[in-house]
């Protein structure tokens, strides 16, 4: 019976497993597990012959400058630019996505097409195509408004220029910035539409009519009632859509923004190492993908532990 209720365990809905409770089953993905790694190993080696240098790399990474401080590297530069990106992307893509989709939940018909347009327009169009229509057709539109933005800029302290561009984007590339995150944040915000939109028509018809027996509007129901309801439906995908904005970012280089994938270009041609470099380029994004599914995964056991809180004073 033990034995069939460990087969039974689902990953991710149920809880850790102690050493004990581990099966056979366990311990045969362990095995092979082991065994790819392995044989991935030797493979490589054999095949490619490479003389690992992981020492050349810490210079791209931290550094000192003339004065003896630490100083950021190319690819930590890098990766703050990604996170800025991302950071900013979301922003838009949440909210713009977050609009649409509670603006057409429950419509049908002609009310329903701005949406449907919206979404399948974004959402079937590649994300570099529309990055290069963003920045190349609209930009010849705005070059003028973001010359007097950066003229502004410029005429700041020195101390706001460098907040400016720690917060957004350094002198010179804020056309670039903007044309990146107005295309991942709506890009992403299509999928975000239809999360919020499917979250929310999946609270039942009763509870739209509960609260309006109770004297509520359009807006006092969805905010007291419906939407709370709909974050336990849509956290999941939330989070999952969070980390594809973090990771759609390197299609920034292509427009030369110096996020983390155009960083690692420049010292791949400068360093001329290439497996060192990318697997430490790959790890700086997986870390950035497991603390969004790190957060994710702690808001769902808080929200899990307020419904169980609910339940028990009810």
């Amino acid at each position: 019976m033990a034995e069939q209720a460990q087969l039974n365990r689902i990953p991710g809905h149920c809880g850790a497993r102690s050493w004990r409770e581990l099966n056979s089953w366990d311990a045969v993905l362990v095995l092979a597990a082991v065994f790819l790694a392995a044989a991935f190993c030797w493979r490589s080696a054999s095949v490619t012959q490479h003389d690992w240098n992981w020492s050349a790399l810490w210079p791209y990474l931290v550094s000192r400058d003339a004065s003896g401080a630490w100083q950021a590297g190319m690819l930590l530069k890098g990766l703050f630019g990604t996170l800025r990106l991302g950071f900013w992307s979301l922003i838009v893509a949440l909210v713009s996505g977050g609009l649409v989709g509670a603006l057409s939940a429950r419509q049908r018909g002609f009310a329903a097409w701005p949406a449907t347009l919206y979404i399948t327009v974004l959402r079937n169009t590649p994300p570099l195509v529309l990055l290069f229509l963003v920045y190349f057709f609209a930009g010849s539109f705005f070059t003028e408004p973001f010359l007097r933005v950066e003229d502004a800029v410029a005429s700041l302290p020195a101390w706001a220029q460098q907040t400016c561009a720690a917060l957004f984007a350094p002198a010179g590339q804020m056309d670039r910035m903007a044309a990146a995150v107005l295309t991942l944040g709506l890009y992403s915000g299509a999928y975000v539409a239809e999360i919020v939109r499917g979250a929310l028509e999946a609270v039942d018809e009763t509870q739209w009519d509960a609260s309006a027996s109770l004297g509520m509007n359009a807006w006092q129901q969805l905010r007291w009632v419906i939407a709370p309801q709909a974050f336990r439906i849509m956290a999941p995908p939330l989070t999952g859509q969070c980390i594809s904005v973090f990771k759609e970012t390197a299609l920034a280089s292509a427009i030369s923004l110096p996020e983390l994938t155009f960083q690692s270009l420049e010292v791949m041609a400068v360093s001329r190492m290439t497996f060192e470099l990318w697997i430490v380029t790959a790890a700086l994004y997986l870390g950035v993908s497991c603390f969004w599914a790190w957060l994710g995964r702690r808001m769902e056991r808080r929200e899990f532990r307020r419904r169980s809180a609910s339940a028990g004073r009810g």
